[in-house]
């Protein structure tokens, strides 16, 4: 593609500046930085989350990390990154993140730096608000349509003056703050609801308290009598069939949801370079995200489907066994406790529970016709409950939306601002990076049991 063909295209994207704007060559304002860690320069590793920058605990530096650091880049705060991969097959990801740290990410990410009279802060809101209007789809080589920096850097960005940008940057401080505030208040409420239909479901899922035996397993405490007492082996199978297309639908497994697909949800995650070789999922079938098991990270599919390899697949094998049933004894306290104690590992985000741990766990059954019954109580008492959370979910989902279109309007001089910053104070960068990055963790932690691990 040409550099004009690039311009034209890109202005029909941001439709139109204001007259007393000018713009420039991405390039010409946005520096591509190549600072090499080597020698180990720094050590604190950085990686890009649900569109922020943020800090990589150690306990995460496990697995897929390099065999030396030394093949990643220094970013110092205000760099701003891109993540170039596989365009093609991803194109809901959020791509771009801002830092507010020096430290170190994978080189695989491309990382420019403001020059020339740009402030890095406006021009973070500049390709934050490209990315959410898909700018960057239009662009990059190969099979899997990669980005690299020559791919973008005669992309036209907006200039205003100095002064404006100030005002553009204090008003969507603002605004992000409002929003951030507002999208944690709702995800509060989201906690309690969850906690109240865990509540329901513990409370009705061991039955009526009458004629109880003691099971003698901590955890599941007592139960009617003449319940059945039986190890999940003998109502689950593992399965482990795999993908060799890649192309049925992705599914994730949700903590406040069970199995669902990917398309449904708001949630940035992660995009294997290829989905070949992924499990298969049939309706019906139990999924376990082994290591967020213990924080209900689980469901009976309702889907035909793909899920991350790492997660644990179980087809019933016992024709007693209502799977609605399951499901709901499998999220009660009492097997999340069972999770939580055979799951083993040294940090709590990575207690991995295996196959075999899982189908040694005790479970007590009622008769069949009993299960029903207590599924359906159990329906009837959480109704209520499960739309009140699609209810606040929607709430979220239109504060984002309201975010994304806020930013590209501002940035590309549909809404003047002027007049408003103007009577705005400058908001201490350190203490919204702050409520941004409490709002991601919150994600991380709320969500933890979505996407690919």
């Amino acid at each position: 593609m040409s550099a004009a063909s690039s311009d034209d295209r890109v202005l029909q994207w941001v439709g139109g500046l204001p007259e007393r704007w000018e713009t420039a060559a991405l390039g010409t304002r946005l520096k591509e930085n190549k600072s090499s860690n080597k020698g180990l320069v720094e050590k604190q590793v950085l990686s890009l989350s649900y569109g922020r920058v943020v800090i990589k605990p150690e306990e995460k530096l496990r697995g897929l990390v390099p065999e030396s650091f030394e093949t990643y880049q220094i970013l110092a705060p205000g760099d701003i990154v891109i993540r170039p991969t596989d365009l093609q097959n991803d194109q809901t990801s959020l791509r771009i993140g801002q830092s507010h740290f020096r430290g170190i990410i994978t080189s695989a990410y491309i990382a420019v730096r403001p020059q020339n009279g740009m402030d890095h802060r406006f021009a973070a809101y500049v390709l934050a608000a490209y990315d959410f209007m898909k700018v960057f789809y239009g662009f990059g080589s190969g099979l899997r349509q990669n980005l690299d920096f020559k791919h973008i850097k005669h992309i036209p960005i907006p200039v205003p003056s100095p002064e404006e940008q100030a005002c553009i940057v204090r008003y969507l401080d603002h605004a992000e703050l409002r929003i951030a505030k507002a999208i944690a208040g709702k995800n509060e409420v989201l906690a309690k609801l969850r906690e109240a239909k865990t509540a329901v479901i513990s409370e009705l899922v061991l039955g009526d308290v009458e004629n109880l035996a003691d099971t003698g397993m901590p955890g599941l405490g007592s139960v009617p009598d003449h319940w059945r007492r039986r190890r999940a082996k003998y109502i689950w199978r593992a399965v482990d069939i795999r993908s060799t297309t890649g192309t049925e639908e992705r599914l994730t497994v949700s903590s406040a949801r069970g199995i669902v697909p990917r398309s449904s949800t708001t949630v940035t995650m992660f995009e294997a370079a290829s989905y070949i070789g992924h499990k298969v999922v049939e309706p019906g079938n139990l999924v376990i995200n082994s290591l967020w098991s213990w924080a209900t990270g689980l469901g009976v599919s309702k889907h035909h489907g793909i899920v991350s390899p790492v997660y644990g697949v179980y087809a019933l094998i016992d024709d007693q066994c209502d799977v609605a049933y399951l499901d709901h004894l499998l999220r009660s306290n009492a097997c999340q406790w069972q999770f939580q104690v055979r799951s083993k590992g040294i940090w709590k985000s990575r207690l991995s529970l295996t196959d075999e741990a899982f189908l040694d766990m005790m479970l007590v059954l009622p008769p069949l016709d009993e299960q029903r019954e207590i599924a359906r109580r159990i329906g009837e008492r959480t109704s209520a409950i499960d739309a009140a959370m699609d209810a606040v979910n929607a709430e979220i989902a239109l504060l984002k939306e309201y975010r994304t279109r806020l930013i590209s309007d501002v940035v590309t001089g549909k809404i003047d601002v002027r007049e408003k910053a103007a009577k705005l104070t400058d908001i201490d960068p350190a203490e919204l990076a702050g409520v941004l990055a409490s709002g991601t963790a919150a994600v991380d932690e709320e969500e933890a049991a979505d996407g690919d691990n």
